[in-house]
């Protein structure tokens, strides 16, 4: 089976055809008709986001999905991850990680690799450990997300079926020269008088061969296929051997739907999550044409703040996405109000904030922040404050930053804090950023960004938090 041929991209970043095509050595029409397809498949499987950053889609083809394909050039948009026509695998990676002009870009795009898979890995609860990312840091792992989730996939499960294979009772029907089971009397009055010197039974049996395992051994032998690293190849071809009793089985999403997870199998289910990735993008579900793993940038990154959040501000309620109310009576329409996240103290809302996966400019010596953005915190805070009946409620917005993206914003030794006002009210108004390069480094909390926000928050909460 060829080799994958892989295109790595940034978000909203634009690639000619032609500089494509000489790196990869796909003719124009076919690479042309890839994005397409892969287009076509996102617009019917447009991943969901919370975000109230994310924009509304409309008029997805196949010339605007997860890309946008001009006449010369293809351009990404605001979704990262990866997916697969035929043997062309496209990986968008988050702006925050693009190598800068001073670094070199082989080493860091392994370096972006890992970062983005530690944002994800906090944000959906993929539950994977990071002495497994510091080992593929080890192993040289090729600039491929797909290669990365095989190897996630087969090292988790070659850990599990190492504390003992899974086995359950699965439902067996056959015809038996003795009694022993339950006799289906509806198959023995059909039966002609030469058929009945047996019986039609059904029987329960302890075995290995049943639906978990025959959706591992179709993720084992569909990846073993199209891996062209070395490690990978040699622990699937070692799982190839171990599930070597095990039927195979064309999966469909009908069978990963019928899959439950209870105490026995529990331990299963981080390399099952894990197959699905593996199984979609490479085209081992039945029916798909083209397929991929693909989230909305804005809710990944409030998704990971809220874990950053979590851990900086343990002592604290932190609330994602709270629906608030904007009209009390009425006959007037409006949107409901939800906060990225509200800080609460014994119940009661200490500080709103809202995380911006945007770039910050400056005019002038001051930072430039959307009306809309000022708008939007004030208002919830506003409504926070009539609603508990407090007041000065402060709201801070946050930022991403790294050496490729707001690298310009300075900040002063040991803050994150880049700006702040007040409103005309006397709210206070702060503006963070968050180090990103420190997810180069493994998982790690800004503690510039921590230390900030404590500040913000009161002595109390800044001690705490240290001594946590």
């Amino acid at each position: 089976m060829p080799s994958l041929k892989i295109l790595t991209l940034y978000e909203h970043k634009e690639m000619r055809y032609s500089e494509i095509t000489n790196n990869l050595g796909i003719p124009e029409d076919k690479l042309k008709e890839s994005l397409r397809k892969l287009n076509r498949t996102f617009a019917r499987n447009l991943p969901k986001s919370s975000s109230n950053d994310s924009p509304e889609e409309k008029d997805l083809d196949e010339n605007r999905g997860f890309l946008i394909l001009y006449s010369n050039s293809v351009k990404a948009r605001h979704y990262v991850g990866f997916a697969r026509a035929g043997n062309f695998v496209v990986q968008v990676l988050p702006k925050v990680f693009e190598p800068s002009e001073n670094e070199e870009k082989n080493a860091d795009t392994n370096d972006a690799l890992l970062a983005f898979l530690r944002m994800l890995n906090v944000a959906y609860g993929l539950k994977i450990r990071e002495v497994e990312l510091a080992q593929l840091r080890e192993k040289r792992t090729p600039e491929s997300l797909l290669e990365i989730f095989i190897y996630l996939f087969a090292s988790t499960l070659w850990s599990e079926v190492q504390r003992g294979y899974h086995k359950e009772y699965i439902e067996i029907q056959n015809e038996e020269r003795f009694l022993k089971g339950k006799l289906l009397m509806s198959k023995e009055l059909r039966k002609l008088p030469h058929q009945r010197h047996t019986f039609s039974l059904e029987m329960h049996e302890f075995s290995e061969d049943n639906l978990l395992n025959q959706i591992f051994y179709a993720a084992v032998r569909t990846s073993l296929a199209r891996t062209t690293w070395r490690v990978n190849k040699k622990l699937l071809g070692e799982l190839m051997m171990i599930f070597d009793e095990v039927s195979f089985k064309e999966i469909t999403k009908t069978d990963l739907e019928r899959v439950h997870f209870t105490r026995l199998n529990e331990r299963f289910k981080r390399a099952f999550t894990l197959a699905k990735i593996v199984l979609s993008t490479l085209g081992g579900i039945q029916g798909e044409e083209a397929s991929g793993f693909f989230i909305d940038m804005n809710d990944l990154f409030e998704r990971f703040m809220l874990w950053v959040l979590k851990r900086s501000l343990w002592e604290y309620e932190v609330e994602y996405q709270k629906e608030l109310k904007l009209l009390k009576n009425g006959n007037i329409l409006s949107r409901k109000q939800y906060p990225d996240f509200i800080i609460n103290r014994n119940g009661t809302p200490v500080a709103v904030l809202d995380a911006k996966y945007k770039s910050l400019g400056t005019s002038e010596g001051k930072l430039q922040v959307s009306p809309d953005s000022l708008r939007q915190v004030y208002v919830y805070a506003k409504i926070l404050e009539e609603k508990y009946g407090v007041s000065g409620i402060p709201v801070v917005l946050i930022f991403p930053k790294s050496n490729a993206y707001n690298s310009s914003i300075k900040t002063e030794d040991n803050e994150a804090t880049v700006g702040g006002a007040t409103f005309f009210d006397g709210r206070r108004l702060l503006v963070l950023v968050y180090d990103m390069e420190t997810l180069k480094e493994g998982l790690k909390i800004d503690e510039k960004f921590r230390k900030s926000l404590c500040n913000l928050l009161g002595p109390r909460s800044n001690l705490d938090a240290s001594e946590k």
